[in-house]
C-alpha cells in the first residue's frame, strides 16, 4: 500500500531589514535547500515511485490446460493422470495420479499468485499444485518450491516476490493428488499463473 503524503518541509518566511540571509548556519539557504531535498527525495521513493511502479506493470496472466507426463520418484514410477484433451483426472480404482509440465514465463517476470480450477469429489484426497524452480544444471540449489496450492478455485497470493530468472533456473508446475478414494473423482480443468 501506497502510504500518505506527509509534507515534512515547511518554510519559515525571513522578514525584510530584520533577517540576515546568508549561505551557511542553521537557518541558512544551504541548510533550507537540503531539507528540500530530502522532502522531494521521501515524496519520490515512498510515493511517485510507487505509484509508477504500479501503473507500469500490469498484471499478465499464464493460463495453463495441464498436459502432465507422469515420472518416477526415488526409482518408482508414480500413478499417472488420464489425460484428456481441456484437463487430467484421476484414473477410476486409483487413490492417486502424479505428473509434471514444463512453464516457461518470460524472464525478470514477478509471479504474484496461482490459481487452480478443476473438481475434487474425494473427501481424503489432497491435491496439490506446485510450481518450481531448479538450477539449469540440477546442482548447486536443487529445486525451490516457489509458489504451491491445495485450494480448487482460489488464488494463493504470493507473500515475497518470485523472480523468473532464465538464464539460471529452469520452471515446471508439479501436479499430485494423493490419498483419495478409489472412485471418487478428482480434476484438473486449468492453473493460472500472474505475474507482472
Amino acid at each position: 500500500m501506497i502510504e500518505l503524503y506527509r509534507p515534512q518541509f515547511s518554510h519559515k518566511d525571513w522578514i525584510d531589514n530584520r533577517d540576515r540571509v546568508q549561505a551557511g548556519g542553521e537557518d541558512g539557504l544551504n541548510q533550507r535547500f537540503h531539507m528540500l531535498e530530502e522532502e522531494f527525495a521521501g515524496l519520490a521513493q515512498n510515493q511517485i515511485n510507487k505509484i509508477i511502479d504500479a501503473l507500469g506493470a500490469p498484471t499478465r496472466f499464464l493460463t495453463l490446460t495441464p498436459a502432465l507426463v507422469r515420472y518416477t520418484d526415488a526409482g518408482a514410477e508414480r500413478a499417472a493422470w488420464s489425460q484428456a484433451i481441456d484437463m487430467v483426472e484421476k484414473p477410476d480404482g486409483k487413490t492417486e495420479a502424479h505428473g509434471f509440465m514444463n512453464v516457461v514465463l518470460p524472464d525478470g517476470a514477478l509471479v504474484r499468485s496461482l490459481l487452480v480450477t478443476g473438481t475434487n469429489v474425494s473427501s481424503t484426497g489432497t491435491l496439490k499444485v506446485s510450481l518450481i524452480g531448479r538450477d539449469i544444471k540440477n546442482s548447486g540449489g536443487g529445486t525451490n518450491v516457489l509458489v504451491e496450492s491445495t485450494n480448487l478455485g482460489t488464488p494463493v497470493q504470493l507473500d515475497g516476490d518470485v523472480k523468473i530468472s532464465n538464464e539460471s533456473r529452469r520452471y515446471y508446475l508439479k501436479v499430485d493428488v494423493d490419498g483419495a478414494e478409489a472412485n471418487k473423482a478428482v480434476k484438473v480443468f486449468c492453473v493460472r499463473l500472474a505475474y507482472q
